[in-house]
């Protein structure tokens, strides 16, 4: 199979290359860096510029373009322009993010909490642009970009492309070695510090957010790529689906921490209190952020290769040698409440 990977040397791209390993793969990239395994070409250029190598492609012919890295509608308008009567089948990689669920749980959405697992067909999110502020960020700010974010424009814009069958695979928190956000490593650099508990507001106790493994990650797309129905919509997630404090929990056991878990209660109005508001986002939310992957398993036969317990530590292997900086100072200041050294916090202003 003759494969476009638009982006494919990121984190969870350069795992899909090599997912990919045995096919023609060429790899379209603006870096310098890039999976080096046998039948892979790397053609370097800006995806703002990809007609410019119109030609190329068409003499590639791929049987697929699979997309890592769309960012907007203007993205993926630009491919399908591009890639129109080259190749017959796009891929595309989304997220939970599109899901009302996500929506809710971070107050852009309206609705009753509904923490099931949401299928392919659950709905989608009303209120586009998430990450959009009251006002727009400053135009030299790196993350500007974000104010145009939104998977649900990108997957209407492909579904939509006349002559095009698209598959959407909807990814959930990915982690592993690589990750570039670090995402356990408060975690990891709270119990390295010797740190004798870690506070978590007390929705965060039972908080569901689904994950995945970043190369059961890759072998999931790389399964849509080779045998996905046309125009189906595959969503990934890997069992176990952990509460946040066992979560914490496992990798306290992993790395010998014999800290506790302590929990801030709803009632001591932590909106009106600074030190409680530091908390970290995810850590408040009563919406669960939970992914069915039925689909992908009994349709395709998906299965992961990596469990658990095998991924959590790989990356914790590396979380090991360097966590991150992260600011204790508000946790600090809720243990002194939590211990009766300083006030319960009130709903005074």
């Amino acid at each position: 199979m003759r494969i476009l990977v638009l982006g494919g040397t990121g984190f969870i791209g350069s795992w899909v290359v090599r997912a990919l390993s045995g096919h023609d793969v060429w790899v379209f990239h603006r870096g310098h860096t890039g999976v080096e395994l046998p039948g892979v070409r790397h053609v370097r250029g800006d995806r703002a510029e990809l007609a410019r190598h119109r030609a190329a492609l068409r003499e590639f012919r791929p049987d697929v373009v699979l997309d890592m890295v769309p960012r907007d509608a203007v993205d993926a308008r630009t491919v399908v322009d591009c890639v129109a009567g080259v190749a017959a089948r796009l891929v595309v990689i989304s997220s939970a993010s599109v899901y009302r669920s996500f929506g809710v749980m971070v107050g852009s959405e309206d609705g009753v909490v509904d923490n099931s697992p949401s299928e392919e067909d659950a709905p989608l999110r009303r209120q586009l642009f998430p990450y959009r502020g009251a006002a727009p960020r400053a135009p030299d700010d790196p993350r500007r970009w974000l104010d145009d974010y939104d998977k649900i424009p990108i997957e209407r814009e492909y579904q939509q492309a006349h002559g095009l069958s698209c598959n959407v695979v909807r990814l959930p928190m990915v982690y592993g070695p690589g990750d570039p956000d670090r995402r356990f490593g408060s975690y990891v650099k709270r119990m390295l510090d010797g740190r004798q508990a870690i506070v978590l507001h007390e929705a965060a106790l039972s908080w569901r957010n689904s994950r995945a493994f970043v190369s059961n990650v890759a072998d999931a797309i790389a399964c849509v790529v080779e045998r996905g129905t046309p125009g189906r919509v595959y969503n990934v997630a890997e069992p176990p689906d952990l509460e946040e404090g066992e979560l914490v929990r496992s990798i306290g056991r992993m790395l010998g921490w014999q800290g506790i878990l302590r929990s801030v209660a709803a009632d001591w109005g932590w909106q009106a209190r600074p030190a409680i508001e530091e908390l970290p986002a995810h850590t408040r939310f009563t919406q669960h952020l939970r992914l069915d992957s039925t689909r992908i398993r009994r349709e395709l036969g998906f299965a992961e290769r990596v469990p658990f317990a095998e991924g959590l530590e790989k990356t914790l292997s590396e979380l090991l040698r360097a966590p991150g900086e992260f600011d204790c100072e508000y946790e600090d200041r809720l243990l002194a409440v939590l211990d009766g050294r300083a006030p319960v916090p009130t709903n005074a202003s």
